[in-house]
């Protein structure tokens, strides 16, 4: 048997000085994965620290998953790195995510714009648009109507989108 084994059954026994010790002897390790997390997500120093300390936390979290996960095939500091780097880029990606402004709104453009864009659409984009959108007719109802294959229909609203998107497109 390993002797990382040993330590990991001492830690889940809740030897609290097996605890202390492991923290020690590893926190570079968990330090090191982190940097390299932090450099890939631009992250600083301290988030680094931060992240390396979370480490420490999910090896204990819901009954010690993490670290019962563990199964010796690998040298522990090896496995410990690679958790390490998991956790710190899992998160650096939840700060970045929480860090994003929701995008502004644009505003919609006026209705009369919208129908002076759409009398300017080919006819059957028109009507494809408006049968799809206000009348709530299937692509075999407008391909009946406009006298397409049903297969055509999808391509004729993308391009009568495309179009309104074209000029009703804030600059």
């Amino acid at each position: 048997m390993a002797p990382e084994t040993g330590i990991v059954r001492r830690l889940l026994a809740g030897d609290r000085a097996e605890w202390d010790r492991f923290v020690r002897e590893h926190r570079l390790v968990a330090l090191k994965a982190a940097n390299a997390a932090a450099r890939r997500f631009g992250a600083s120093a301290a988030d680094a620290e931060d992240a390396a300390s979370e480490l420490f936390v999910e090896l204990l979290k819901d009954d010690a998953k993490v670290l019962r996960a563990y199964r010796g095939d690998s040298a522990f500091t090896t496995w410990l790195t690679v958790i390490a780097y998991r956790v710190a880029c899992r998160e650096f990606a939840r700060r970045a995510r929480e860090r994003v402004p929701p995008p502004k709104p644009v505003p919609a453009p006026a209705e009369s714009e919208v129908l002076a864009q759409l009398a300017k659409l080919p006819e059957r984009e028109r009507r494809a648009l408006v049968m799809f959108h206000v009348d709530d007719a299937t692509y075999r109802e407008i391909a009946d109507a406009l006298g397409i294959p049903p297969a055509q229909v999808g391509m004729v609203l993308l391009r009568a989108r495309e179009a309104l998107a074209k000029v009703l497109s804030p600059p």
